[in-house]
């Protein structure tokens, strides 16, 4: 029996000291099925369950068949965003002719015929748009840059040349 409380408690130990389970704090997601004043952090949120939670909350997720198949993703206070708010199902189409996420009942219905794509795709296309922009960009940068030193060295030149100059004439007059 003695052996048995101090496997409890060597396991209880072990998950104190896990810093997955930490308690939450302020700006951290919290698990939404911890009970109790201090709820654990969460670092998983399902967008089937529209819920988030801490690692021993997610293990049915691991376990049990059905949840398995559930999109888990890092855990975010902006769950009801990824959600349609009219079929409560998750927005993972993007609608290019017009620009937002819908659902897939969305497809069907209200944006049938329309230029759709998977959002991770539209993700990814947009990245790499900000990729190339943001390289155009820094080569712009790189020329004025350039433009910009050539104009420093003729002022430069220029103040020489007029010093030169300047002394050239007080030297004239002062003859």
């Amino acid at each position: 029996m003695l052996a048995e409380v101090v496997d409890k408690l060597k396991k209880t130990g072990l998950q104190a000291a896990s810093p997955a389970l930490c308690s939450a704090g302020p700006g951290d997601v919290v698990c939404d099925f911890c009970t109790g004043t201090r709820k654990q952090k969460a670092f998983m949120s399902c967008l089937m369950c529209l819920a988030s939670y801490c690692e021993t909350h997610l293990q049915p997720h691991d376990e049990v068949a059905p949840l398995k198949a559930h999109k888990l993703i890092k855990a975010t206070t902006q769950l009801q965003e990824k959600i349609c708010s009219h079929h409560n199902k998750l927005l993972e189409v993007f609608c290019r002719t017009d620009q937002q996420c819908i659902c897939m009942l969305y497809v069907m219905d209200e944006h049938k015929g329309h230029d759709t794509v998977s959002a991770a795709a539209e993700r990814t296309e947009k990245q790499n748009q900000l990729s190339i922009s943001q390289q155009e960009v820094q080569q712009k940068v790189q020329v004025r840059e350039e433009e910009l030193k050539e104009l420093q060295q003729a002022v430069d030149s220029l103040k020489v040349s007029f010093n030169d100059k300047k002394r050239h004439i007080f030297s004239y007059f002062s003859n």
